[in-house]
């Protein structure tokens, strides 16, 4: 296929290789950050590969046959288009590149985070071809070499992938298994995906476990703290509290509408099922996260201090695990939650820190009605008012 990869973080890095070994499909990076796309030419000059190490030590190598920054030369003749992107840059980058794609090409974000089908929906209204996601990131991955070299620390064993029109969501799944080199699971609509985003779950949770309380002393070099290995007894109970309130939205709905979501997990089963071979104790939640390999010494987002003398860091509110999560996956969540009328009170207070953090208003008065609510992906922003509009 003539595919097209927005992005040029960690997980494009990941795909480029993935895709192209072998000469298996044509590779177009587009990335319209200012210069990126000239450094990674000049990177790679005329015969340079993207290697990609796997956690077996073997290892993978592609190139892409063009890296621009023009949406014109990345859109035109693309058969698919994947989202390699923070999600607050999916809406963007579907809007440049909308004039000049084909109107049968395949739309998947890798992940899709919440609401994503509204979003692509109303940024691509003339779409006729297939729109997909996957729930989460099927590698952790790692650049060693930016534009050279990148590391898979981890693999999920299981990534669910949800597709509209839903009757092409097992051709989808299965395209994409063989693409991607990795198992992956129908979803049986892009509502339940949504709602089993457990990036919204696990990143808000997490900082609001670490650092609501923090006293603003700074941190010593190097001594940020672990984020996944951080996870003590209390920031387990918000994540249960948190999952809890997505299960009781998930039975509402079902109840209510009879909307198959089925795939959204309880987050200990998700864990489990993510992380089969690579948690050593599936004790507790708290254990689950602690002794899970693949989250292994990844530390918390936290950046200098500014305009000290004292050196150290501090915790990076603005980092995507409250920027992303929140607008793109918690706050989905809350929107949903009201229009099924269930109550979430942990939800509502971690979105409330968290809003405070990022300079942003998305609650008001417990309702989704904030100012920012314009930059979220909350079916309020969509004028979705009603359960059977949630799975249009």
């Amino acid at each position: 296929m003539k595919l097209t990869l927005c992005g040029a973080g960690n997980a494009a890095h990941t795909l480029v290789p993935i895709l192209n070994a072998g000469g298996q499909h044509v590779v177009t990076v587009f990335t319209p950050a200012p210069g990126e796309a000239e450094r990674w030419r000049f990177l790679l000059g005329s015969n340079g590969m993207v290697e990609l190490r796997m956690t077996d030590g073997s290892s993978l190598v592609g190139r892409p046959a063009i890296i621009t920054d023009d949406p014109h030369e990345a859109g035109t003749d693309a058969e698919g288009v994947l989202l390699a992107l923070p999600a607050f840059a999916h809406e963007l980058v579907l809007q440049m590149l909308a004039p000049f794609l084909p109107r049968s090409a395949l739309i998947i974000a890798l992940p899709a985070r919440s609401g994503f089908e509204w979003m692509a929906r109303s940024v691509l209204a003339d779409h006729e071809g297939t729109v997909a996601g996957l729930q989460t990131l099927p590698w952790a991955c790692r650049i060693d070499e930016w534009g050279r070299r990148v590391e898979v620390l981890g693999v999920k064993a299981q990534v669910d992938l949800a597709a509209s029109p839903p009757q092409a969501t097992q051709a989808t799944v299965e395209q994409m298994a063989e693409m991607l080199r990795v198992p992956l699971s129908p979803a049986p609509n892009f509502l339940a995906l949504s709602l089993a985003n457990t990036g919204q779950i696990i990143h808000p949770g997490i900082m609001y476990g670490l650092f609501h309380a923090w006293d603003g002393q700074p941190f010593a070099e190097d001594e940020a703290p672990l984020f996944y290995g951080g996870v003590n007894k209390e920031t387990a109970a918000v994540l249960q509290a948190l999952s809890d309130e997505v299960q009781q939205v998930r039975a509402r709905l079902e109840r209510k509408a009879g909307f198959d979501l089925s795939s959204v997990l309880p987050l200990m089963d998700w864990l489990q099922r993510a992380y089969p071979d690579q948690i050593a104790d599936t004790g507790s939640l708290q254990s689950s996260f602690n002794s899970n390999r693949a989250y292994a010494g990844l530390r918390a987002p936290v950046r200098p201090v500014s305009g000290s003398d004292q050196g150290g860091s501090e915790p990076w509110f603005s980092a995507r695990y409250l920027s992303e999560d929140v607008p793109f996956g918690l706050l989905v969540t809350k929107g949903i939650a009201e229009i099924a009328g269930t109550p979430t009170p942990t939800v509502d207070r971690v979105l409330l820190w968290a809003q405070e953090r990022l300079g942003k208003e998305y609650l008001v008065d417990g309702l989704v009605a904030g100012r920012d609510v314009v930059e979220s992906r909350a079916p309020q922003r969509f004028g979705i008012q009603d359960i059977d509009a949630l799975d249009r």
